[in-house]
């Protein structure tokens, strides 16, 4: 009598298992490259679940039985080796089990689908997401995580264009993705960047080795009237490997050993998390038209600024602008009617820019960017962010204006 896994059944029913095949035989090759910094528990894992798929069970529970061993709390390892020892008697699982255990199963059984489900994702084959369209020097890396897949992806700067390096299985809210108020249990969509480390010393069990804050909510949250604090990158109590997909109160929870390999890339106040609720992968040179369309409206508005030509300045910007002083386009227009009739030459210039499309907002980006202004009566240095949203007439226009958030 063929033996049957229900695990198993439910993952070769999703059509993932050839996907799971070439993932199992890539990753000797993908662990030469000195870069990579991806944990290999989870890729012992789906070989596992692909030796037990062409019913090698005895081969598939030595390797698990190892990898066991090595992480004793991977609650997820654990499901698998007693179905597969169950699959090796003969027998089903009892369908007897009581709720709470048959809750923890299907919580399980959702974090082994996710698990796997990012191997069919574009990264595979060169592309890259849309929301890194440029990056300044000073990002040397920058983290990207796709939350309707549970998927955390590093990436390096690679001349100003993104390269991936590694990915993670993450665990999200329990709300699911999109934070409006204090208390959702969601996890923000937006653009942020961590703003301090915190060790493993100074936090309950429940964060892990550490953890890294980000600035939620930013300028474009406040402007939105989103509310909440204390979300954090955090790792995961000594008691388990990994949570499931949505366990937090809004965190980004990742592995502790991954925890740790993120945080040796991180740049306080610098590296980039942007989190999407899924990603659009495109080609490098889809990436570079569009960068260079909007690098193109960058520069027009600066050279307007720079030309003392304060109509067409003023034009990009959209009606319901909103400037860091709090000013909307009218009292913004005209205190710079004011400020420039004053002046007999000035000079811009953009330097460090860095382009990010901003996910959960239509058509929009963020350009971060040191501004170096000076002018006959004045002179100044400041990090700008900016919200240019393009709209149908596909004209780009500031929606906001900050210091660098």
């Amino acid at each position: 009598m063929k033996r049957a896994i229900p695990l198993l059944l439910l993952l070769a029913g999703c059509g993932l298992w050839p996907v799971l095949a070439a993932s199992a035989g890539t990753e000797t090759a993908d662990s030469t490259v000195s870069e990579r910094v991806h944990s290999n528990a989870e890729s012992q894992l789906l070989a596992v679940l692909n030796l037990a798929q062409q019913g090698e069970y005895d081969t598939a529970i030595n390797d698990l039985s190892d990898l066991i061993e090595a992480r004793p709390n991977f609650r997820l390892a654990q499901l698998v080796y007693g179905e597969l020892m169950v699959a090796r008697s003969g027998r089903s699982i009892d369908p007897a089990i009581s709720e709470k255990m048959r809750d923890q199963r299907d919580a399980l059984l959702d974090e082994a689908k996710t698990r796997w489900a990012h191997r069919v994702s574009a990264a595979t084959d060169g592309k890259v997401p849309d929301v890194i369209l440029q990056m300044a020097p000073e990002y040397e890396h920058a983290i990207v995580v796709d939350l309707s897949n549970n998927r955390l992806y590093l990436f390096a700067n690679d001349q100003g264009v993104p390269r991936l390096i590694s990915d993670f299985y993450t665990t999200i809210g329990r709300g699911g993705a999109g934070k409006q108020v204090e208390g959702d249990m969601r996890t923000p969509i937006g653009i942020y960047h961590i703003t301090r480390y915190i060790n493993d010393n100074g936090l309950p069990e429940l964060y892990g080795v550490g953890a890294l804050p980000v600035n939620y909510p930013n300028a474009l949250d406040r402007a939105r009237g989103r509310t909440g604090y204390g979300i954090w990158l955090h790792g995961v109590p000594r008691t388990t490997y990994a949570r499931t997909p949505r366990a937090s109160e809004g965190c980004l929870v990742v592995a502790n050993d991954d925890f740790d390999r993120l945080r040796a890339r991180v740049n306080i106040g610098e590296t980039p998390v942007i989190m999407s609720n899924g990603l659009n992968w495109v080609s490098g040179a889809e990436l570079e038209t569009r960068r260079r369309q909007i690098m193109a409206t960058v520069e027009d508005w600066r050279h307007s600024w720079q030309s003392i030509d304060t109509k067409t300045y003023l034009s990009y910007y959209a009606p319901d602008f909103v400037s860091d002083a709090g000013r909307d386009k009218r009292a913004f227009a005209a205190h710079k009617r004011e400020i420039n009739a004053a002046k007999t030459h000035i000079s811009v210039d953009l330097k460090q820019i860095s382009v990010f499309g901003y996910p959960g907002e239509a058509n929009m980006v963020k350009v971060l960017f040191t501004q170096e202004y000076r002018s006959n009566n004045y002179q100044s240095r400041d990090h700008k962010a900016q919200y240019w949203q393009q709209n149908d007439d596909g004209e780009w226009h500031i929606v906001l204006e900050t210091e660098h958030d």
